[in-house]
């Protein structure tokens, strides 16, 4: 009796994986993973006769992504705002599948709907409006790649509406004055004319926090910058973090316009420096890359890069195409005015970097070509360091631990000067460094290839 029962409740076979059963064909059950990569699920579109998984309305992935474009960039609108075609027109050409998933997480397909309802031409004020710059970045993207917004400095713009607000909120004028006039003097004292990068933009918040923190601590005790004193900004040093020495800059200007002379800045805390170390799973995984045939040239040339030089991983990725050169057959990258000679196997990654690897891009569409050689999402921009970081942690890659290796191993083969322009520290910090290695430099030896 039992038994019988067991057979005629019985459910039919599912298809091997756990979990929910999302749909039964010919008494199988599939899971939802299955569903919707078995063929046999798949339905013909009553539009386009394409054999895909269909909505309640049996369309296709592309007929309802078209019909959601459509319905967004009617025919008054574009009339009304011809500038909106090329969008319509990259929507169209985009991946079905990807547009539908955009549209479902709502916010960026949220973004857009607002900025194309507008009554005029769409403005960066507009999308500043619309959300923080994370939450709008996809759009604003998108329209400046496609021409419908000019260009801005996205760094510059977000530090420039933080800066002000800080400056708002300090009690005395004097205090706002000095500040605005000291940004506005880094700003035009810049290097490179260029626009920010997120590295550049981090730092400079960073030396204003700590700047507006001493400022703080002078109106608590009662004075401002013009009544400061060096005991008042030893009190604050002593208790600040240990980058207090980034307010020199600030203090230095202050010299030099004539206020605040007699003020000595914190004592610079120059890096620590361990000699020895092993790579272990760093070199193994370099190794790997150059063994086999890379799908990824850029996460290689990352790769390379970190454990062999040691190079740190936010200047990897503000790298530009621009820095490396293929002579002869032999693949350089400069450093300021250092040129590197690179292991032959890094070659085809760079002529397949110059040559333009398909990049996919956020919002639909892929970009091949780029002036950065790890370029990021937003437009005009690197990828992260804390993005690449992740990437190369993934490989197997350990970026401290190999900038640490690597930069014991490099300050024995080349001179001071060089190795400053490598690692990125200053000239002093690596004579130090040379000077505690003990060894002498071999200036003439060539990288290792690899294998």
């Amino acid at each position: 009796m039992h038994g019988w029962l067991t057979e005629q409740v019985a459910e039919p076979p599912t298809c091997g994986h756990s979990g929910r059963a999302v749909g039964v064909i010919d008494g199988n059950r599939y899971c939802d993973n299955c569903w919707r990569n078995a063929p046999e699920t798949r339905r013909q579109c009553v539009r386009c006769d394409v054999l895909d998984h269909l909505n309640r309305a049996a369309l296709c992935k592309a007929c309802r992504a078209t019909d959601a474009i459509h319905n967004l960039f009617t025919g008054p609108v574009l009339t009304r705002r011809p500038e909106l075609v090329p969008i319509r027109d990259h929507f169209l050409a985009a991946d079905p599948k990807y547009l539908l998933q955009l549209i479902k997480a709502k916010n960026a397909w949220r973004v857009l709907t607002t900025v194309v309802g507008l009554p005029h031409s769409a403005r960066h004020e507009d999308l500043d409006s619309l959300g923080t710059a994370r939450a709008v970045s996809q759009v604003r993207s998108l329209l400046i790649e496609l021409g419908v917004l000019p260009q801005r400095d996205e760094y510059l713009a977000q530090l420039e509406a933080w800066t002000a607000q800080a400056i708002a909120c300090l009690p005395n004028r004097s205090d706002q004055l000095a500040i605005r006039q000291f940004t506005r003097w880094r700003q035009q004292h810049r290097r490179q004319r260029k626009p920010m990068a997120h590295t550049d933009a981090a730092n400079d918040r960073r030396e204003l926090r700590l700047v507006l923190s001493l400022i703080a601590a002078l109106n608590h005790a009662g004075g401002t910058m013009d009544t400061a004193r060096q005991q008042h900004l030893d009190s604050w040093a002593a208790n600040a973090p240990a980058d207090a020495f980034r307010v020199r800059h600030f203090l230095r200007w202050r010299a030099q316009s004539g206020k605040n002379t007699s003020l000595i800045p914190p004592a610079y805390q120059r890096a620590e420096f361990r000699i020895g170390g092993n790579v272990g799973s760093n070199e193994h995984a370099l190794r790997q890359l150059t063994t086999n045939a890379s799908p990824d040239p850029r996460l290689s040339l990352a790769v390379l890069l970190t454990v062999v030089y040691g190079i740190r991983v936010h200047r990897i990725a503000a790298l530009r195409v621009e820095n490396f050169t293929i002579r002869d057959g032999t693949a350089q990258v400069r450093l300021g005015s250092v040129a590197l000679e690179l292991p032959n196997v890094a070659a085809p990654w760079i002529e397949a970097i110059q040559q333009g690897v398909p990049l996919k891009r956020r919002f639909g569409g892929s970009s091949e070509r780029s002036e950065w050689v790890f370029p990021g999402y937003r437009h005009g921009n690197h990828v992260l360091a804390s993005s690449l970081a992740v990437q190369l942690r993934d490989a197997g890659v350990s970026p401290a631990l190999a900038h640490q290796v690597s930069a014991a191993v490099i300050i024995t083969q080349v001179p001071p000067a060089v190795v400053a322009r490598i690692l990125g520290i200053h000239l002093t910090t690596a004579a130090q460094w040379h000077q505690l290695a003990g060894s002498i430099p071999l200036h003439h030896q060539r990288p290792r290839d690899f294998p």
